[in-house]
């Protein structure tokens, strides 16, 4: 039985990221053959895009900040400083954020609702996939710092830094890399959005 389970947990951890855009899917499409929550050129409309932009910069923000802290260093030491000694994965929170801006963006309830159940799924699998093997790395001292720090969510206090950082240039070339692709997400969002409204929702009306 418990070799059942680790085959299946093995398989969902590498099959995790197809099995979230399969999720996620259904609920694009459907948040394309609704109409948008607020009138075009609304100050509502107004509000709604300003907040996908604060919501993706801050998820870029966060990716960012915790790159310059754990780039280079994860699989040699347990990094709690920075952004890791107010919440112990800013990196999936950075991208959770850049993800829901689309839902602002495309505003639509119903992304935003897939956003969240996708998500459910693909950090329940991947962080306790991540944590059983920080903890049988670095035993009793992982075991504290996830008492003292949260999970996903970040505690409002003032981060714990050295005063001197070492920063990897590797970690910063490949998170520039990855920069360039998510620096799309809010033109991309815009674009359907706005293609939704001209173009899809009109034909949409018509059917019988």
């Amino acid at each position: 039985m418990q070799t059942n389970v680790q085959s299946r947990d093995k398989w969902l951890v590498r099959s995790r990221a197809w099995i979230a855009i399969l999720l996620l899917v259904p609920f694009g499409a459907a948040s394309l053959a609704s109409w948008p929550a607020f009138r075009d050129d609304s100050l509502q409309e107004d509000l709604i895009v300003t907040l996908g932009w604060l919501t993706f910069l801050a998820g870029v923000a966060f990716r960012w900040w915790a790159t310059l802290h754990v780039a280079g260093r994860k699989n040699e030491c347990l990094v709690s400083s920075g952004p890791y000694s107010v919440c112990r994965n800013p990196l999936y929170l950075g991208t959770f954020l850049i993800t829901l801006s689309i839902a602002f963006y495309m505003e639509s309830v119903v992304f935003a609702a897939g956003i969240a159940a996708t998500s459910l799924f693909y950090l329940g699998v991947t962080v306790r996939d991540e944590e059983r093997r920080l903890r049988e790395r670095f035993g009793e001292t992982y075991v504290r710092y996830c008492e003292e720090v949260p999970r996903f969510l970040p505690r409002l206090r003032k981060p714990q830094s050295p005063p001197l950082l070492e920063v990897s240039a590797l970690g910063l070339t490949k998170e520039f890399q990855r920069a360039v692709r998510y620096m799309w997400v809010p033109l991309l969002a815009q674009l359907f959005s706005h293609l939704r409204l001209e173009t899809w929702w009109p034909h949409w009306q018509m059917l019988p």
